[in-house]
């Protein structure tokens, strides 16, 4: 019989995920709820009084539900609740949709690539969702120019670099003529009236309005910061830490992170000189150079660098089940970058699949300056992005039907400290998988795992010690990351506070959990079974996790 506790909990559960898809309606689009396909998010004065009353309120009824004889999944769908009312409450507290307004990641700029990505228009009905979504766009960006605004009038801006490169993508973008723009993938290629009417839409009302948001930007850039870190606006100790706990799941401090990175960095360069050794040199830069002038480290086009990811798919997907029990139903798609946003992305980047597989996940690869991608860099990245790492996780996580939809789909909500913590434990794994094909590849893992210790050092010297961009830039070059790639990820990370935070510090916990497990079960330690143990509580809150393993 089902407790009282039980029932108002799943009936919790259950009203939250609605509202929180009210909110987050691209997230219903990227999970393949089509109901919410012809909004918007709403940034205005009114969709953040909204958010609040939301967050409010399930945090009250979630107070009044008795713990004490909850299963395992709806304990932890408590915890994953709380953790997003929270999270998000901390970002109404800070208004860090100021920050997210001006934001050449994930901000408005990346709208229609997202929606060309995500959402289907084969149909009168979903069309007719798209076009209102689409219709939907200038109220949306004016509602955006508002916050900038506000911004702007009360300080609270982003660094320079941060409205450059976001000018310059929406720049990027109104370049491109309405026949061709990204948002015309909903559409099929032999639906030519869906096609021209949506393109029509696009030049008539949406570009206009994105003409409007990068005036608003420009208007912006004066009042811009010159620093670079939280630390030098008003409040900004206290905006990076609920960066960090809304990241990481954990109140860390500042300093403590950065003495961890520095002490992690110094291991693995340990590592990344024996890695050379083995191939004949003294440093591991010297190894890289040496590769890199035979002329073997560089793709001779973006279509070789794509299908070598392919393949890398396809080897550690036939790999898998020999170190897990449960698999995804199937394999995700490669694509790669767009080209109006390549020259912001990182090298890569996975997006789930939706509920009923008619979308597969996908993992994005970079194709940008080629000459400056070096290959040995590759596998490691295909691996974290791919399999093992986040197509296996996230769609596992989707795949246990029986589970709260929050649970699901809604971890990405809660921080992003296990999801980022798995795809960096992978890399590492995927040496164990014998999946690096000779040690260039091998050390190409090392500097990934230099590059997120490094994450450690230069994230917290950006936004807490009063680092410039060129120290975090020389600092992430020291630890093996290619200069193109240095500057996009520092900018991301000025961008981003806290967010580059997550990989190394949910790894550390997911690798302490094995040896504790490994302690525990002795002989009777089954690799497969910790994968599977650990992939079936899935995307949780890092005190959750500990609680549920009990290391």
């Amino acid at each position: 019989m089902t407790s009282a506790s039980e029932g108002n909990a799943r009936a919790l559960f259950d009203r939250y995920w609605e509202d929180l898809l009210s909110l987050e309606p691209l997230v219903g689009t990227q999970v393949g709820d089509d109901r919410f396909d012809n909004l918007l998010p709403d940034p205005s004065p009114d969709g953040i009084a909204r958010r609040e009353t939301v967050h409010r309120s399930a945090l009250a009824a979630a107070a009044e539900i008795d713990r004490s004889g909850l299963d395992v999944v709806l304990r932890t769908t408590l915890d994953t609740l709380e953790a997003v009312a929270k999270r998000d409450l901390a970002s109404i507290e800070h208004r860090l949709d100021r920050f997210g307004a001006v934001n050449h990641l994930w901000g408005p700029g990346q709208l229609l690539a997202e929606l060309g990505t995500l959402q289907r228009a084969d149909t009168p009905e979903r069309l007719e969702r798209f076009l209102a979504r689409l219709h939907a766009t200038p109220a949306y960006l004016d509602a955006v120019c508002g916050v900038v605004r506000d911004a702007a009038e009360v300080g609270q801006t982003v660094p320079i670099v941060v409205v450059e490169r976001t000018i310059a993508q929406v720049e990027r973008l109104l370049a491109i003529p309405a026949e061709e723009s990204p948002a015309l993938s909903p559409v099929p290629e032999d639906h030519a009236g869906d096609r021209t009417t949506v393109a029509g839409v696009l030049r008539d009302e949406v570009m206009p309005a994105y003409v409007g948001y990068v005036e608003a930007l420009r208007r912006y850039l004066p009042a811009a910061t010159e620093t670079i870190g939280l630390y030098a606006l008003p409040g900004g100790e206290a905006m990076y830490g609920a960066e960090i706990l809304g990241w990481t799941t954990l109140e860390l401090d500042p300093r403590g992170v950065h003495d961890v990175g520095i002490e992690e960095l110094e291991a693995i360069q340990e590592e990344r000189r024996h890695s050379a050794a083995l191939l004949g040199f003294a440093s591991a830069d010297e190894a890289i150079a040496a590769h890199q002038e035979s002329g073997n480290n560089t793709a001779a086009s973006r279509e070789e660098l794509v299908h070598l990811a392919e393949e890398q798919v396809r080897r550690s997907w036939e790999a898998c089940p020999g170190y897990f029990g449960r698999l995804p139903k199937e394999p995700c798609d490669v694509r790669p970058v767009e080209e109006f946003r390549e020259a912001d992305m990182p090298f890569a980047f996975y997006m789930t699949g939706t509920e009923d597989g008619s979308r597969p996940g996908i993992y994005y690869v970079n194709t940008y300056q080629l000459e400056e991608r070096p290959l040995h860099h590759l596998a490691t990245t295909t691996y974290h992005e791919a399999n093992p790492g986040h197509h296996l996780q996230l769609t596992i996580e989707q795949e246990i039907e029986e589970r709260p939809a929050l649970r699901r789909f809604g971890g990405m909500f809660s921080g992003a400290a296990f999801v980022e913590g798995w795809g960096l434990y992978s890399e590492r794994l995927a040496d164990e998988m014998g999946l690096f094909t000779d040690e260039y590849e091998r050390l190409g893992m090392l500097d990934a795992q230099a590059h997120r210790a490094a994450r450690l050092i230069v994230d917290t010297g950006i936004h807490a010690l009063g680092w410039t961009r060129e120290r975090a830039i020389a600092k992430l070059e020291e630890a093996g990351v290619p200069r193109v790639d240095a500057v996009i990820e520092t900018d991301r990370y000025i961008a981003l506070p806290a967010q580059a935070l997550a990989y190394k510090i949910g790894q550390r916990e997911i690798e302490h959990q094995r040896r504790a497990a490994v302690a525990r079960e002795g002989s009777a330690f089954s690799l497969s079974e910790f994968h599977d143990r650990m992939l079936a509580l899935g995307s949780l809150p890092l005190p959750s996790l500990q609680r549920e393993l009990g290391a």
